[in-house]
């Protein structure tokens, strides 16, 4: 017999089986997808967690950590947030590439040319322009600001859906707080998992800003700190933090080459140096440098407490095949005497194997079906629990790929002890 007339064969005698007894493989299926379906979400979540946000780039951008708190009862050591004169001397430095230095904020957000009062709360990262190089913010309108002072703003995709439907927005004005400023660039939707410029305060799932202003500009306006800071003085607003010990800024740099890494180095601790020579902190000279996916891991970005139940689901899924193992075995058993006659009338050991592989991959394939339904529906449901895990909770293409394989092989390794049962009953005990 030719091998695609034995296929088309094997998988009628596959779907005849699965018509004799349509619950017990609905068990079946039903079974090993919610095997699954639970182990996917849960991977799905993980790969999201523990991805490389920037991979084209992740190795040469650095978070900077200094301790330059004027006493000797720092709140943490290092700090991940620096005064003002502190991140201005890592923005002049010409050891680097770029850099990046900003703040969390927010304003309510309207279109100053529109009739309507509607406001919209949005997230501003105040930034200086280099922000927009070193993360690859991808643009659809216009460009970044030049200039870290400047009535002007990028806007997000989402903000931008929300004011102008989606259209070309630059060159509009939105009035934020009271103020006027003009927008000269509109992001395309853009997503990263995780946030890696802000994984600190339990960030690390949002999404990306609305709105993006020069760092001065809002510090001028007196755009208040949405995010951790500390102070070791009073003061009554943020346009006064210039020269003040006032932490709330976060630095990232850009370096060419990772080689460069302890020249940056050298130039944080003799910086700081100076400035305990000078007497303005008492503390010991520790600086850091994590790269992005050492800040992420600094930041514990996978919550262990996912990867515990993934290992979880992984036990489950083996259970789940134990299950579905014992309903085939009983499905094989009932069939003992088709099995003799097929047998009897000149079916080898190998022809029942393949006829028995060739339903647990039909089997599989209906498996992996329901069980990406499955896993779609126990990632809404986890975001039903963990709303901080919304924007994470995503099948990628290469999730739906791994979930149909998952199936597939859970499928065959629950059929592999049935058909061993199978092919060792002999003839003549099969045929009484």
């Amino acid at each position: 017999m030719r091998s695609d007339s034995l296929f088309v064969y094997n998988l009628t005698l596959a779907m005849q089986s699965f018509k004799r007894a349509p619950t017990l493989y609905f068990l079946i299926i039903l079974t090993l997808s919610i095997g699954v379906g639970v182990l996917c979400a849960n991977l799905a979540l993980v790969n999201s967690m523990a991805s490389d946000p920037i991979p084209e780039k992740s190795a040469h951008l650095f978070h900077i950590n200094m301790n330059t708190w004027p006493d000797d009862q720092p709140p943490d050591e290092p700090m991940h947030i620096l005064r003002y004169r502190d991140a201005m001397a890592i923005a002049e430095s010409n050891l680097t590439k770029g850099s990046a230095i900003f703040y969390a904020s927010g304003v309510y957000a309207r279109d100053a040319e529109s009739n309507s009062m509607k406001r919209f709360d949005s997230d501003v990262r105040a930034t200086t322009p280099g922000f927009f190089e070193l993360t690859n913010a991808p643009f659809a309108y216009g460009a970044a600001f030049e200039k870290s002072r400047g009535m002007e703003i990028v806007i997000g995709d989402e903000l931008n859906q929300k004011i102008f439907a989606g259209k070309n927005s630059v060159g509009k004005t939105l009035e934020l707080d009271g103020e006027l400023l003009t927008i000269v660039g509109v992001l395309k939707p853009w997503v990263l998992r995780p946030l890696f410029y802000h994984p600190t305060e339990r960030r690390a799932f949002n999404l990306t800003d609305d709105i993006f202003a020069p760092l001065e500009t809002a510090i001028d306006l007196g755009w208040s700190i949405h995010a951790r800071s500390s102070s070791a003085v009073d003061y009554t607003g943020i346009e006064e933090t210039r020269d003040k010990d006032v932490y709330y800024l976060q630095a990232w740099v850009e370096l060419e080459n990772v080689n460069q890494k302890p020249a940056l180095q050298s130039y944080l601790d003799n910086y700081s140096q100076q400035l305990k020579d000078a007497g303005e902190h008492p503390l010991a000279i520790k600086n850091e440098l994590h790269n992005v996916n050492e800040w992420l891991k600094v930041n514990k970005v996978v919550d262990q407490k996912v990867l515990a139940f993934t290992l979880a689901s992984v036990l489950f899924l083996s259970v789940c095949i134990f299950n579905a193992s014992s309903l085939l075995l009983s499905r094989f058993h009932a069939a003992k005497f088709e099995v003799g006659l097929r047998r009897a009338i000149g079916a080898s050991n190998r022809h029942m194997l393949v006829q028995g592989l060739t339903e647990s991959v039909l089997l599989g394939l209906f498996t992996g079906a329901v069980a990406l339904v499955l896993s779609w529906l126990f990632l809404k449901l986890s975001v039903q629990f963990l709303p901080r895990l919304a924007n994470i909770a995503v099948l990628e293409p290469k999730l739906l790929v791994l979930g149909m394989l998952l199936a597939l092989v859970t499928s065959i390794a629950s059929a592999l002890y049935p058909l061993y049962r199978a092919n060792r009953y002999s003839i003549s005990a099969e045929l009484k």
